[in-house]
Parts: C-alpha cells; structure tokens; sequence
C-alpha cells in the first residue's frame, strides 16, 4: 500500500499522491469511526452467536471441511456470507488459547464495549470482528475488520502533509526521500493513535508524529547518538544565526545566541558541535596517506558477518542431521565423543533415557532420585532455607516437603514424584547453581541428571572406555557405535560441515 520512497523514484511518488487530496473533516471523521470498527457476527447457520465459545461450538458440529453459512452486519445491511472450515482445523487447540483467532480472526463480544461504540455499530448483540488475517479462511470468506481499509485510506489522503513538513528539514543530512519515508512511519504512527472524537483534524494531530520521527533520523544519522533536545537546540541556533547576524552586522557571540534563544550559553556552545560533519569511513588519515580509515580500523581479530552466518548455518545443519539420523544411543555416542551439543532444547524424556543407557524405567528413576537428592541437600546448604526458596521459586508446601525428601532412609517409589516436582522448578529457576555442584556425583549420575534435567555437564567430551562404562558395553561395543553413527553422518552431511564438527573420526 505504502511504498517506500527512493531518490530515483521521486518524482513519480509525488504524481501518485498527488491522486489523494486531503479530504473533509466529515469524511475523515467517518473513516476514523470505521477504522475502530469491523463487521459483526450475528448469526451462524441460522443460530444467534453473541460468544466465542457459541462461535466454536457451532464449527465443532459443523466439523471440519464444511460450509458455515455466517449472517454479518456490515454499516447498514446485513449480508450473508460461506466460511469454509479447513480439514486440519483442531477445536480442542482452538478451546485451549482463548485469545487465539478462530479461522483467522480475532472476535469481541459486543456487550462489552463501550456504551459509544454499542452505538455506533447500531446493535447491542454479537461478535465484533476486529482483526482478519490475510489468506486465513476468513479472510477467503470476505469477512472484513474494516480497520485496515480505512486505515489506508486515512494515510494515502495525508501523504501530501507528510512532504510539507518533510521539506522543511532538507539540507541537514538526510535525502528528501529519506526525510519523506521517516514522515510517513510518523503518519502511521498518529492514524493508530487518532481519535475523531477529540474533534482534532487528523493533520494537527499527526504534525507532532511526523516532526518526531524525522527529527529523531536526523538525530541517529550520527555516529554518537544525540538527545533530540540537543538537535532541536541547534537547528534553532541554524535557523536564528543569519538573524542575528544580519541585526547586529557581525557574527553573534555565545552569550547573545543565548539570550536569543532563551538557553544557557552551555547548552548553546555544546549544540554548537552538533554540527559537525562525520568523516567517510572512505577517507584518507592524512593529506600524504596511502591507507583509508577503514584500513586502520579494521578488526582483523573477529570474524566477519558472512563468516559467522556460514558457521551458524553449518551448525543448524549438523544438529538437525543428528536427530533426523542417528538413534538415540548413537546420537549420545558421537555428542559426548566429539563434544557436540545435543539437539534437543528440553529436558530429555525417561523412555529416551533407557534406550539410550540401557537400563529400565525404574533404575533410571533411581539414579535422578539419588542425583536429585544430592544436589537439593548441597544446594540448600550453600544458599540457605530462604534463599534456595527464592532462587528457585518454591512455594511454602515444598519447603516444608523437602527435608523429608532428603532423608536417606525414604524408598524413592514413594518420594519419586514429589522429588521430580521439586526438582523441574529448581532446574527450570537455577540451572547455573545446579553445574557448580556437579562434582558431588559420580560420573553415571552426573551423565543422566544432565540429560535428564538440561543441565550442561561438566566436561565436554568423555572418551569411550567412559562411554563403555556409562551403556554397559566394552569399550570395542561403544566404538562400533560411533564409528556406525559416522558412517551414517558422511552420507547425509557436507564435506565441510563434516569436518569441522568430526574431524578426529576421520
């Protein structure tokens, strides 16, 4: 709708918007009421519908890839208009987010506006549509919000406001088209903010907006960033400085540029460097100088933008060829290996847990349960009773609960869910506490409490007498493992990104 503004481009931006006059305060308070305004929902199949929750009982019977025959009030008329409702549309994931939009749109019961708008929509039951999502089935049913249409509207007729006050700010450092392009994020700015009722015309209005968002680009153009009242203050000093001089037949001092503009002679000498003019990054140090400003100040220590973007993409790559690829065992094997970060971003699951060791359910809970205790009783020792609940946001019934959690003499089957509740705020809360106390276990425990409760390990890679050992296997058992999970990742992974992440299997 709005097209950014280029130099190139100028002159035929300005024949466009020269298609839109201003427009009357009639019109223009009208198209503000619309833009507060959308379509209501008054019937659905033949059935009154004044909640969401009326609207998503009627599709839920509807069912999924049929027809819903949906009455709207649209101004003065009523229309009758078909929502198709899509075959991958879930009720009960609808029902879960109230705030969700349904079919793509965002519905408001109409008894709770406001008394005004009740009467301005002209009916007081229904579902007020106030926002649609473009290409959602809503939007293919030709139900409107109306807000973005008058919105538009509004903008598109105040373009020409925008150049008008854009023009007076040329010659401080930015292009007309870039001045015209900031004016207009102004003008957006104060339409989303407008009210008509206020009995303003949207030009003054917006005046504010558009002054603020060119004067804030001047002002971010520097190399320091500047306080708005600092530029404000010398573009008045500019614009007062042929003045005076004029008046006085010589050029003004500090103090009488002060008294003009009604400021301390600080604030006017410091605005006085606000003027001055940034050095191309192109340009030579000095007059006999063979290196630019970008030679000397180039970090050649850092790696470049492309550099990092190719490693991060490389490493996206890597992780979701492991998941996708290797099993569970295998993708333990060659992560702890070579030290490569496990793809997931939770907590790792028990029934994964015992695929990957080889243990049953039962003993891996144990092992959490021994780990847990472990690190609950070290924590509260270091943090203290009230500081470990306010670290880790426990409520009063689990400090209470705790010391007989930690008692030695309690059979885990009947403190394994309480420990685990406990345990998932605490890893949730102060995951950084829980590594400085790692130590505590052995290497069995720490393995399986990190995978178990997202915690980074305390070291990054273990060789495969360790594997071994941790899966039950010997150690020739855990290298078929990896040298397998190897062969798998050479046929699915670049050369180079093979390398980087693998490259002692080579």
């Amino acid at each position: 709708m709005l097209r950014w503004v280029s130099d190139r481009s100028l002159s035929r931006y300005f024949k466009e918007i020269m298609r839109y006059p201003l427009i009357s305060r009639e019109k223009e308070e009208g198209l503000a009421r619309r833009a507060r305004l959308g379509d209501v929902i008054i019937a659905v199949d033949g059935r009154g519908c004044n909640s969401p929750r009326t609207l998503l009982s009627l599709i839920k019977r509807s069912g999924p890839g049929s027809k819903l025959k949906i009455t709207v009030r649209r101004g003065a008329q009523n229309l009758e208009l078909f929502l198709e409702i899509p075959a991958s549309f879930s009720h009960a994931e609808a029902k879960k987010d109230p705030d969700a939009p349904i079919l793509g749109m965002r519905v408001r019961k109409v008894e709770g506006l406001s008394a005004n708008r009740i009467k301005v929509l002209g009916i007081k039951r229904g579902l007020l549509i106030t926002e649609v999502e473009p290409g959602s089935p809503a939007a293919l049913a030709d139900l409107r919000d109306y807000n973005r249409e008058a919105r538009d509207r509004l903008i598109l007729h105040n373009l020409r406001w925008v150049v008008t006050i854009a023009k007076q700010y040329q010659n401080r450092g930015l292009a007309l088209a870039e001045l015209i392009n900031e004016g207009n994020l102004g003008l957006i700015q104060a339409v989303s903010k407008f009210d008509e009722r206020r009995k303003t015309r949207l030009t003054t209005y917006s005046n504010w907006w558009i002054r603020y968002y060119i004067v804030s680009a001047l002002a971010s153009r520097h190399l320091i960033k500047l306080p708005i009242r600092m530029r404000n203050l010398a573009k008045r000093i500019r614009d007062s400085y042929g003045v005076l001089s004029q008046r006085l037949g010589r050029s003004p001092s500090i103090e009488e540029l002060a008294r003009e503009l009604k400021a301390t002679p600080e604030e006017v000498s410091a605005a006085f460097d606000c003027g001055v003019a940034e050095l191309s990054i192109d340009a030579m140090p000095f007059e006999d100088s063979k290196v630019t400003f970008e030679e000397v100040l180039r970090d050649t220590t850092s790696p470049s933008p492309a550099e990092v973007s190719a490693k991060d993409e490389m490493e996206r790559h890597v992780r979701s060829s492991l998941a996708a690829v290797l099993s569970d065992r295998e993708l333990y094997v060659v992560s702890r290996h070579f030290g490569v970060p496990m793809p997931q971003d939770r907590r790792v699951a028990i029934k994964k847990l015992t695929a990957i060791s080889g243990r049953s359910e039962e003993e891996i809970q144990q092992i959490v349960c021994q780990a847990s205790r472990k690190i609950l009783s070290r924590l509260r020792l270091s943090l203290g009773t009230d500081g470990f609940k306010r670290y880790a946001k426990l409520t009063a019934a689990d400090m209470r609960r705790l010391p007989q959690l930690l008692k030695k003499r309690m059979d885990y089957s009947e403190i394994k869910s309480a420990m685990f509740k406990i345990m998932r705020r605490v890893a949730k809360n102060i995951p950084s506490l829980i590594s400085d106390h790692l130590e505590a276990l052995d290497l069995r425990q720490q393995e399986i409490f990190c995978l178990c409760w997202n915690v980074s390990p305390q070291r990054e890679v273990l060789n495969l007498r360790e594997l071994g050992d941790l899966l039950g296997v010997s150690r020739e058992a855990a290298r078929q493992v990896k040298e397998r999970a190897i062969r798998k990742l050479k046929k699915h992974l670049r050369p180079q990104a093979f390398d980087s992440f693998f490259r002692k299997a080579v």
